[in-house]
């Protein structure tokens, strides 16, 4: 990848996912910074999840679609894009890797012969337990530590956070 080239030869400029020091040092210009600690808890999870994801073959783009097929098997791949906030061409993307990594077939649906209806192959139920497994074992790593109150106060002030942005987002429209 040019951009990690370039910083390993001494560059500043890195993309976010070529992102990769486990000890990163948190910008003293930016401490204390909400902003610029969301964006450093972001690149840290990305580079958390491809890490677990690598040993099974996947990537980011397979973790929450998994996520929801293991719950909620067959359905249309625009409910699943919707349900994930992804557009068209994104969710057809990460269901095309899903398909040629043999995880998920397209079946037609009995109700709409219009539409094709996204499964789960056995394998895919297989891996999908395993994601799972990954997802509980990276949300433990978040909240390492914290009491119960802190992890209720944490999760509470993430949602507010969420729907904070959300307001000053339709402000701005």
């Amino acid at each position: 990848m040019a951009a990690q080239k370039k910083a390993e030869k001494g560059g500043n400029f890195r993309e976010p996912h070529d992102y990769k020091e486990l000890e990163t040092i948190l910008d003293p210009l930016f401490k204390g910074e909400i902003d610029y600690l969301i964006r450093m808890i972001r690149m840290r999870e990305i580079y958390a999840i491809e890490l677990m994801l690598e040993p099974v073959g996947l990537t980011l783009s397979a973790w929450y679609p998994l996520t929801v097929l293991r719950v909620e098997d067959g359905m249309s791949q625009r409910e699943l894009g919707t349900r994930l906030n992804l557009k068209d061409a994104a969710i057809g993307k990460a269901i095309d890797a899903l398909e040629r990594a043999g995880l998920v077939i397209r079946e037609k649906d009995p109700d709409d012969r219009r539409k094709a209806l996204v499964c789960l192959t056995d394998e895919g139920k297989k891996i999908a337990r395993s994601v799972e497994k990954m997802r509980k074992k990276f949300q433990s790593a978040v909240i390492d530590g914290f009491s119960e109150q802190e992890k209720n106060l944490f999760r509470d002030l993430l949602e507010r956070s969420y729907e904070n942005i959300g307001k000053l987002i339709a402000s701005q429209s």
